[in-house]
């Protein structure tokens, strides 16, 4: 958590030189200062650190300002000041939260949590229930105190809206002879909703919660699918609890089965393939080759650039509050980073997050019918599986 005294410095360094405009995946749709790093950053000056005598309440433009982020953390990678705009962002939320001037889409998705553990609102048994019979079987073979070192742990946008990503990592761990853990229905979400909200007191009581469900295990590695979760046991979970589990994302625990030989697999070189950086996973842990050694192991050449690649790369949009309180806008924004990928003459977008999977298909599916590019997008895991031998 920010200090006081930095957050305040932080706010008074900006110049306004607008130089991470071009970078705010929202300000580029929508064009207002206030949906613009700099602007937030502005109004958090006056919002954090009001007038003497002076109060200020959280109204509904105000708190959508701060809502309205995807928190890319491109604006903090790439401002000349060296503000860190997300941190400051982080700080107005928790304070709109704690005078409950939460959006009332962001606050339901915290009732969704505590209500059914995860930020859909799904049933608990539906975890495994869209799953292939083979795979739910398998699911529900949970034991506490087994002998497998590795934890599988899916992620809510996998199990609840997505048909390929779970069984496709099933198959790949399954070619590997790996044993794993699974929590199945037990599986609880990360809570990385409620940090984004600004409800660190529940975030932290639900991160208890899944480290110790992680503990009972035994397991020495966690694995995920999931950047969000991902992110949320790597950077969040270590300020508020203690894991003592290695972590790791699917893209990094694939490679080493590549690079071990473990699993075989054909070359595809047919289609071209180009990968977009999951901003949880690129830009916060600079995860940018290990997803594409997997890819070149698979097609080879035909593995292709976008213009705005690695760190660089343009947020999708689906990231932060935005699923919760503009659907529509991150769709539209989802659309600038399929046609990133038109440009370059990519038939396939692959991605090491599910929700950027989610969100680029409605981005593709937003796109007006006669100018919408032929472009399936996938999560490497389903690359990954489609080509085991």
């Amino acid at each position: 958590m920010t200090s006081s005294e930095e957050l305040e410095r932080l706010v008074n360094q900006c110049v306004k030189c607008g130089l991470c405009l071009p970078w705010c995946p929202i300000y580029q749709k929508m064009l207002m200062e206030e949906a613009s790093p700099r602007g937030r950053v502005q109004l958090a000056k006056r919002f954090l650190h009001p007038k003497q005598g002076e109060k200020i309440r959280p109204s509904k433009a105000l708190s959508e300002a701060f809502y309205t982020c995807t928190s890319c953390n491109a604006c903090s990678i790439f401002c000349p000041s060296q503000i860190k705009p997300g941190e400051v962002i982080q700080e107005g939320r928790e304070k709109i939260f704690s005078e409950g001037g939460v959006p009332e889409a962001v606050g339901a998705v915290k009732t969704n949590i505590l209500k059914t553990t995860n930020a859909y609102g799904g049933k608990k048994e539906d975890r495994t229930s869209i799953y292939p019979p083979s795979v739910r079987e398998k699911l529900g073979l949970r034991k506490k105190g087994g002998k497998a070192d590795t934890l599988l742990f899916l992620g809510c946008v996998a199990s609840y809206l997505d048909m390929r990503i779970i069984p496709s990592f099933i198959k790949i761990m399954d070619a590997a002879r790996i044993q794993y853990h699974l929590l199945a229905s037990d599986e609880l979400c990360c809570g990385l909703p409620l940090y984004l909200m600004g409800d660190r007191e529940t975030f932290s009581q639900n991160a208890a919660q899944v480290a110790s469900l992680i503990r009972e295990t035994g397991a020495k590695e966690l694995v995920t699918p999931c950047a969000g979760c991902y992110k949320s046991f790597r950077k969040y979970y270590p300020e508020v609890v203690k894991m003592d589990i290695a972590v790791s994302h699917s893209t990094q625990y694939i490679q080493r089965l590549i690079e071990g030989k473990v699993i075989r697999l054909a070359n595809k070189g047919q289609q071209k393939i180009t990968y977009h950086d999951p901003c949880d996973l690129g830009r916060s842990f600079q995860i940018f080759e290990e997803p594409r050694a997997v890819l070149k192991a698979i097609v080879g050449n035909d593995l292709v650039e976008m213009e705005k690649n690695r760190v660089m790369a343009r947020c999708c949009g689906g990231g932060g509050s935005m699923l919760a309180l503009g659907p529509e806008l991150a769709a539209d924004m989802a659309t600038l980073r399929v046609m990133d990928a038109a440009e370059v003459g990519a038939e396939i977008i692959v991605s090491g997050c599910s929700t950027c999977k989610d969100n680029l298909r409605k981005g593709v599916k937003a796109i007006p019918k006669e100018g919408r590019p032929k472009i399936k997008v996938m999560d490497i895991t389903e690359v990954v599986a489609d080509s085991i031998c």
